[in-house]
């Protein structure tokens, strides 16, 4: 069995299929890359979690094996020339272009597992830039550490015609909702490393719409020539609507940028682990402030516009910078309750999309 490919379009491909592989595999077929050739040429690879599929029509052909998915991206994304030739020999895969050769060991299809790709339940058409930039204005807040399974991943929630992404870490939240002409209510949790492959996926695509199929606990995102399949996290996500402040004490819309450098600026005299900066309102003024014994202090002003009482209230600065930088407007509204609640930071044309961030003693 010998086909051609184009080596860049074979290496972007095996780009995606290489992070969908287990890093601890319980089987070593699990490391693997399974090629089915047959009217045109279907590359599957899994870790049980989540599952990527890619497709590339124009390869004549027939045959099916499964080899090293890192070791086969690395080869075809280091060859010289514009197209990679495969040969089958066995049991070894020859990969060749130019006068650079590779022959690595395949391992049995057989041994692979049968992934089921929803195609029937629910389905819904989405806006592929606008979907990408509903995950990427939220999934920071998610949780890293893998075991807090119900907080480190995205809320996907579709209600009465409005998408929701929300992901909280439990210090804080982001939660971003755009409406779409789709119709029935829908909720499901995915892992956050399924969600990284997805942002990356959506980020690098040129395709216009995709598609989200919702089918027995599985989701499945097509974009373009590729499928990202993953397994719904089994647990319980928080309530994030009781988290949503109901009303407000003090509303302060302040430039963006001015507000970021302020913050960065503050953070420089702050202790690792006990990282505190001062938010001070008065009048039209905000305070940005910050002190930490053996290092000294900061103190910066910043002109303001606001609407309430006056106020002081702590808050990590990384939280705070981290919602800053996933905001594109150039003005924010930083709406404060009291010093034990939590700030919800918007814009004061309410994009979408908002961010709540909980105090720190002072």
């Amino acid at each position: 069995m010998e086909f051609i490919v184009k080596r860049s379009e074979m290496a972007f491909h095996l780009d995606s299929l290489s992070r969908a592989v287990a890093s601890r595999p319980i089987k070593p077929v699990l490391n693997g890359v399974l090629f089915e050739l047959d009217n045109g040429l279907v590359m599957t690879a899994t870790d049980m979690e989540f599952t990527v599929r890619s497709k590339i029509s124009n390869v004549s052909g027939k045959g099916v094996f499964v080899v090293n998915a890192k070791t086969a991206h690395e080869i075809v994304k280091s060859l010289p020339g514009d197209e990679a030739h495969f040969s089958l020999n066995g049991e070894k895969l020859e990969i060749s272009s130019g006068k650079s050769k590779f022959q690595i060991f395949t391992q049995s299809a057989e041994d692979f597992p049968d992934v089921r790709i929803p195609y029937d339940g629910a389905q819904y058409e989405m806006d592929r830039a606008k979907f990408a930039e509903m995950i990427d204005r939220v999934s920071f807040s998610a949780a890293n550490d893998e075991n807090i399974r119900n907080l480190n991943g995205v809320y996907f929630e579709m209600e009465d015609g409005m998408l929701r992404t929300v992901a909280v870490d439990g210090f804080r939240m982001s939660l971003a909702e755009e409406k779409t002409d789709n119709t029935g209510n829908l909720n499901f949790l995915i892992s956050l490393r399924a969600v990284k492959e997805l942002l990356r996926l959506l980020t690098v695509s040129r395709v216009e719409k995709i598609m989200m199929k919702f089918e027995n606990r599985q989701v499945a995102f097509e974009i373009g020539n590729t499928v990202l399949v993953c397994k719904v996290v089994d647990a319980d996500f928080p309530n994030y609507k009781r988290v949503i402040p109901e009303e407000f004490k003090t509303r302060v819309v302040v430039d963006r940028n001015l507000l970021k450098g302020a913050v960065k600026r503050a953070s420089i005299v702050t202790r690792t682990g006990t990282e505190a900066v001062k938010f001070s309102t008065e009048g039209e003024i905000l305070k940005i402030s910050s002190k930490s014994v053996g290092l000294g202090e900061a103190e910066e002003t910043l002109d303001v516009q606001t609407d309430g009482e006056s106020m002081t209230v702590a808050f990590n600065p990384a939280f705070i910078l981290d919602a800053l930088n996933h905001t594109n407007e150039d003005k924010v509204q930083l709406n404060f309750v009291d010093v034990n609640k939590p700030l919800m930071i918007d814009t004061p044309n309410l994009e979408g999309y908002f961010f709540i961030v909980m105090p720190v003693r002072i």
